[in-house]
């Protein structure tokens, strides 16, 4: 007989950024579509996010970095997601800083070429700013699915947060437990970021 499909595990790193809002859903729209979902909040984003609903709705604690890990040790991530990116983080992560347990996990992710996709969160004047657009195409470069910036103004039109969702459930179309977005699964994923804007 042969054995049963784990359900693919998506890691969830969530930076303080007003359209966080958008986590209950996006999460929901992820569990949906068969992922478990672990999240783990930036320093900056711990005090501003609901840990116990969000712990609730995934079913596993919210990961923070002063946690001990065999306290609430983490799966090995078939995916990840950035959801959203601060400016912060966006531009640490592109230069390959690790000072915080989300941005350790992503540039392992990167390193080993595991699939990612970021939703950029941040007021319009910054993300305009050299340094951040620099790093944004630093990191498609390197094989992240980007979407298109997610503003505080457009919480209410939430196309980034599905233009996440749909480049994850391209990902869950090709496998149970998704690989390294090569060939037809990065250029469909890419193809989703660029509709988003």
């Amino acid at each position: 007989m042969p054995g049963k499909l784990r359900s693919p595990v998506l890691h969830l790193v969530v930076c303080h950024a007003e359209p966080a809002v958008e986590l209950g859903p996006f999460i929901t729209a992820c569990q949906e579509l068969r992922w478990e979902v672990h999240l783990i909040a930036t320093p900056d984003a711990v005090d501003s996010i609901d840990r116990d609903g969000l712990a609730d709705l995934t079913h596993h604690p919210v990961r923070e970095d002063d946690q001990p890990e065999t306290l609430h040790p983490l799966p090995p991530a078939d995916a990840f997601a950035v959801v959203p990116a601060s400016f912060d983080l966006v531009n640490k992560w592109a230069y390959g800083l690790n000072d915080n347990l989300g941005l350790r996990l992503l540039n392992e992710a990167i390193a080993v070429g595991l699939p990612v996709v970021a939703v950029p969160a941040t007021d319009p004047a910054l993300a305009r700013h050299p340094a951040f657009m620099e790093s944004l195409e630093r990191l498609r470069h390197w094989g992240v699915t980007v979407t298109r910036p997610a503003e505080p103004s457009e919480v209410a039109d939430p196309v980034p947060w599905h233009a996440a969702v749909q480049v994850i459930s391209a990902w869950t179309r090709f496998a149970r437990v998704p690989g390294q977005p090569t060939g037809e699964r990065q250029r469909t994923a890419d193809n989703l970021a660029r509709q988003s804007g």
